[in-house]
């Protein structure tokens, strides 16, 4: 029903205004990661060897429903994908109804948090990955499967991830915040490869095992990077490596960008001298994340 009589005679503007429209960018971005072959395929030969005929699979995050699809597609006896934007649930829903999955294929709107399924899941996919794990909700959400959604012994898709960071000279991303004599806060960017010169080599921050309950809610370390090329240090790039199943590995060629951590001020280093930065963050949650001033020995 329109919302008043005279609905069908207003102006677009109007109209937007009564709906309250909101932007489509969530399903928007869900369906550009069909792009990602590279990733997909990968999901696809770890489904392939983990489902099986009587299998019930959990999509935790499904967006377009993809990795739903091929769940059901590899022979899963059911599949239920669940996403909190009811636009790409229904882009999924049409998604299943044109490759004839739709009868395999349970749609459910929800949070992960408030999601228990009536029977415990056999496998569990939950791709939430994100530069970091900083600004997604892969590690909460992955706690939450395992706790209330995967059953004793099942798999969960990927099975754990590694995070690394390197302190990088990006004088480029740096500036981005002073615009016309105008200063804006600095909050971390993604980037392309060749937009930051490293100046160590990589450091594990963090590991994560997504089959545990007992995930780490929070990371507190304090890194130490030995320069191997001078320069200014402008920040941090964090990254990750994925594990998901058997020798299958994820990693930042697989459709993902690396994040620019950036600091306050940048500070200038020689090859040679050694740098300590604490960084501390929650994972999932993005303005959490505390970028310590570098000591540089």
């Amino acid at each position: 029903m329109a919302p008043h009589a005279g609905y069908k005679y207003l102006s677009l503007w109007q109209r937007l205004v009564v709906m309250k429209y909101a932007t489509p960018f969530p399903m928007l971005h869900a369906a550009s990661l069909l792009s990602h072959r590279s990733r997909l395929s990968k999901f696809q030969c770890a489904l392939q060897k983990v489902v099986q005929p009587e299998s019930h699979v959990v999509d935790i995050g499904t967006g377009t429903g993809i990795l739903a699809l091929i769940a059901a597609r590899a022979g899963a006896k059911s599949v239920t994908a669940v996403d909190v934007n009811g636009k790409s649930l229904n882009y999924a829903r049409k998604a299943a109804q044109i490759n004839g999955l739709s009868q395999r294929v349970k749609f459910v709107e929800s949070h992960f948090e408030d999601y228990v399924p009536e029977e415990p899941a056999d496998i569990v996919i939950c791709e939430m990955l994100s530069s970091m794990l900083l600004v997604e909700q892969q590690v909460p959400a992955c706690a939450h499967a395992v706790k209330r959604v995967l059953k004793p012994g099942g798999i969960i898709l990927p099975a754990s991830a590694s995070v690394y960071a390197v302190p990088v000279e990006c004088a480029s991303l740096w500036e981005r915040f002073d615009v016309f004599e105008l200063e804006f806060p600095k909050v971390p960017q993604t980037l392309g490869r060749g937009d930051a010169k490293d100046l160590s080599d990589a450091t594990l921050v963090a590991k994560f095992n997504f089959n545990t309950p007992d995930i780490p809610t929070e990371v507190n370390e304090t890194l130490e990077f030995a320069i191997v090329e001078g320069g200014v240090l402008h920040g941090l790039v964090g990254f990750f490596t994925a594990h998901l199943y058997e020798d299958i590995t994820l990693g930042m060629d697989d459709g993902w960008r690396e994040l620019f951590l950036p600091l306050d001020e940048p500070i200038e280093v020689s090859k040679g001298a050694r740098v300590s930065v604490q960084l501390r963050f929650k994972p999932g949650e993005f303005d959490s994340l505390k970028l310590g001033r570098p000591i540089i020995g």
